[in-house]
């Protein structure tokens, strides 16, 4: 996750002045600490884990916001921000594995301020996306269609290495006013 660490034995993680410890169930008895972590917590889903750490290490949240860009397509580009930061960026093969991933990031990151971006570039699994995620969040999630013209790379600049396009262009959208999305 790009952060730095030390590794310590548990008896000196104890009496360490570290924000964050992350630790093994069994060693976490050991620790009488507020913020430990459990390693269990990296294997399905880091980009839970690092929004938590990041959580913990800015000690202000003026902007405490999770923004996550979607680029609808045959290959969904997706990209997490939070605390002014891309935190992960996905790309994903189908609506249903989209949206319970979406679930899983929208349901398990806290922050006051949720929005979803989603382009405009296919209209039909936009407005699929927008209305799955306003019936499962309601009003706690502000969902917005923005306009894709000018997200996506050059066609021919790069080759779509990993899904690198799509990325980007949910990048762009995340970081793109649209408007307001209200289900009929």
């Amino acid at each position: 996750m790009d952060l730095e660490y030390e590794s310590l034995p548990p008896e000196q993680a104890a009496t360490s002045n570290a924000k964050i410890i992350i630790t093994t169930k069994d060693e976490a008895s050991l620790i009488s600490k507020k913020d430990i972590l459990l390693d269990t917590e990296f294997d399905k889903y880091p980009v839970l884990l690092k929004a938590k750490i990041m959580r913990l290490f800015v000690s202000s949240y003026q902007d405490d916001q999770l923004t996550i860009g979607i680029d609808p397509g045959s290959r969904i580009g997706i990209s997490i921000i939070y605390l002014d930061k891309e935190i992960e960026s996905f790309v994903e093969s189908s609506p249903a594995s989209t949206i319970r991933l979406l679930s899983i990031l929208l349901g398990g990151i806290h922050s006051k301020k949720k929005i979803v971006r989603i382009g405009d570039g296919d209209m039909a699994m936009s407005t699929y996306f927008a209305n799955m995620i306003k019936a499962a969040f309601r009003e706690s999630v502000k969902v917005e269609i923005v306009d894709e013209h000018g997200t996506s790379l050059p066609r021919y600049s790069e080759t779509n290495r990993r899904g690198v396009r799509d990325r980007s262009s949910a990048r762009r959208i995340a970081l793109r006013s649209g408007r307001a999305f209200n289900p009929c």
